[in-house]
């Protein structure tokens, strides 16, 4: 199938989400996904869309390509999009899936669920993949870039789409972004998602969507909003402290959109942030913060806490400058890789043709 009538399926099916189309099963096959949510020890969420709504829908799943196990989505009506939770599976194991929709199934892909403390993971951080500027071409650098990596999972800070309240964008980022197959993506709200219904439709997050936490691993992570509407809530603030408090494992990463520290010529600081939130990363010794909303990238170090700035998914680049805070900044496309065990945080920033222009560890 070209790329052209692929494109023209996808957007008939998120229509069809929009208007809540009730026509046949035709084209009853994924046009968007299968891709994978909340991987934990022993369960994980799968999510696909279909181009009309479908009543007959299953994951076959399991350890080895016999897969050998099925799961069915328990809906009453036929709808569009899908989500399917498996149960009763192991930590830090690779499994092997497919959707089947009125018996059209998927490619074969794969997934791993969260590793034990002890486990050794390795992810990626990027943000601002949004690249309706120049018909998603850098943003499928990119995510091409991140799919040869094969990570256990993705964190994204934000910006995700142009318009997070038009179904096309969305068609374009999954289309460009054919790593979320096979990678648990984990976003975090910018600004441009505009806290559209689609965004909570196709993704399928921990406690309330908008801030979240998970494990894997070795490390903690939490991923907050600090668009407006949310960042200097009260709640959010204390359930923050809260997340910090309670965990035991030997590392912590945070993850939003606008930057803390930024020496970027667009947008720079956020700094009601630094006198909210620094504080507290500083108080609960968090190891890194990841942040986008500026088009670049920039390391930088403030009292303990390292700070990036990886908005350099796909959005059209910004000029970055430097500061007293700044260790490393340039204006370049880029995604973070990190590898992590009980004792020893790598991180590389690589380009899209792999060269990595910045680096260091962290050791506990």
């Amino acid at each position: 199938m070209n790329l052209i009538l692929r494109k023209a399926i996808l957007i008939l099916g998120v229509l069809l989400i929009v208007v809540g189309s009730s026509q046949g099963n035709a084209l009853a096959s994924p046009i968007i996904g299968p891709y994978t949510q909340q991987a934990h020890g022993n369960s994980v969420v799968v999510l696909w869309t279909t181009a009309a709504p479908t009543r007959e829908n299953k994951v076959y799943w399991g350890a080895s390509l016999a897969l050998g196990n099925v799961t069915v989505e328990k809906n009453m009506w036929a709808t569009t999009t899908h989500s399917v939770t498996i149960n009763g599976l192991t930590a830090g194991v690779q499994y092997f899936y497919k959707v089947v929709s009125n018996e059209d199934p998927s490619p074969l892909y794969n997934f791993w669920t969260a590793f034990h403390q002890n486990g050794t993971i390795r992810f990626v951080a990027y943000g601002d993949s949004r690249g309706g500027w120049d018909n998603w071409q850098a943003a499928s650098l990119v995510a091409e870039a991140i799919e040869r990596e094969n990570p256990l999972f993705v964190l994204n800070t934000g910006d995700l789409v142009d318009n997070g309240k038009t179904p096309d964008d969305w068609v374009d980022f999954f289309t460009a972004s054919s790593f979320v197959h096979n990678s648990t993506l984990y976003p975090v709200l910018g600004n441009h998602e505009n806290y559209s219904h689609l965004y909570f439709s196709f993704f399928s997050l921990p406690f309330n969507e908008r801030w979240y936490s998970f494990d894997n691993g070795p490390v903690h992570f939490i991923g907050l909003d600090s668009n407006p509407r949310n960042a200097y809530r009260f709640v959010q603030y204390l359930w923050l402290l809260h997340e910090l408090g309670i965990h035991n494992q030997a590392f912590t990463v945070v993850f939003f959109h606008h930057p803390v520290y930024s020496s970027g010529e667009e947008h720079g600081n956020t700094t009601l942030l630094q006198k909210v939130w620094a504080p507290v990363f500083e108080r609960y010794h968090v190891d890194i913060v990841f942040n986008g909303h500026d088009h670049d990238y920039e390391r930088s170090y403030v009292n303990g806490i390292i700070y990036i700035v990886t908005g350099g998914g796909g959005a059209p680049i910004y000029d970055v400058g430097h500061s007293p805070w700044t260790v490393y900044s340039e204006k370049t496309y880029h995604y973070c890789m990190l590898t992590v065990n009980s004792s020893t945080l790598t991180f590389e920033a690589k380009k899209p043709d792999g060269f990595v222009f910045d680096s260091f560890i962290l050791t506990k």
